[in-house]
């Protein structure tokens, strides 16, 4: 986990020193998670995003995130590459790969984790910060599925 936060500071840095100064946003966010086989959600989870852009189509990603149900700690770090046009601030797609750490990896696995991520602002003009999100992904050391539904409150940014 040490060797991936140094990445992405190193990231951070590279992009800098390159004369792009990286765009942070951070998000407060709520979610239904499934992990499992159930129908209805497995868990729900409640914590943070952030998101730092290294060119408009690039993006590093990481999240905390806290299972209430199953009494959880969550964290993952990665990269994500947007998919869609990146001009459009109400609607994208992106295809990306992240580490999940977990206090309990009997029920949340240690493992790389491709995913798939759709963010839509279904009302732009009149609530600009919320984002309803899905994300599905696939575990890479459990050959395991799962997705989240969920919603975003942008907190802010900064480098801009």
């Amino acid at each position: 986990m040490r060797i991936m936060f140094a990445a992405l500071v190193m990231m951070f840095v590279a992009s800098t020193a390159l004369g792009e100064t990286p765009v942070i946003k951070m998000y407060a966010g709520a979610q239904g998670v499934w992990y499992d086989d159930d129908v209805k959600p497995s868990d729900f989870e409640a914590g943070g995003n952030a998101r730092a852009s290294l060119s408009p189509h690039i993006s590093a990603v990481g999240c905390a995130y806290y299972g209430v149900s199953h009494s959880y700690l969550r964290g993952s770090i990665g990269a994500r590459v947007t998919a869609t046009d990146v001009d459009n601030p109400n609607f994208s797609i992106g295809l990306g790969i992240q580490y999940q750490a977990s206090s309990r990896p009997d029920i949340r696995a240690q493992e790389w984790v491709p995913d798939v991520t759709i963010g839509w602002k279904p009302w732009p003009n009149d609530l600009p910060r919320w984002i309803v999100i899905g994300q599905a992904g696939y575990g890479l050391t459990t050959n395991a599925g799962n997705a989240i539904a969920g919603v975003r409150y942008e907190l802010g940014g900064f480098g801009q």
